[in-house]
């Protein structure tokens, strides 16, 4: 199967630049198609966590919650 693609002019320069500009451009998107995948499955293993906590608490809720807690034992320890 073939793809045509358009380039900038100095990138398909630099393309073409290359040995074999062919397996260059194979390669490259190779790799970039592994990247995105790798992010697509990280972003996907983020929501399945953020999933799992309980949607009526956030964690901006969690984070008052301690300083509150943190400022009670001080002000406890300081009366």
């Amino acid at each position: 199967m073939q793809l045509a693609i358009e380039l900038p002019d100095e990138l398909c320069r630099e393309v073409l630049n290359h040995a074999n500009a062919a397996y260059f451009v194979k390669k490259a998107l190779e790799k970039e198609l592994i990247i995105e995948k790798k992010i697509e499955q990280s972003e996907q293993e983020l929501f399945s966590l953020m999933a799992k906590i309980p949607g009526e608490i956030s964690l901006v809720d969690e984070l008052i919650q301690e300083r509150k807690i943190e400022f009670i034992k001080e002000k406890a320890k300081n009366a």
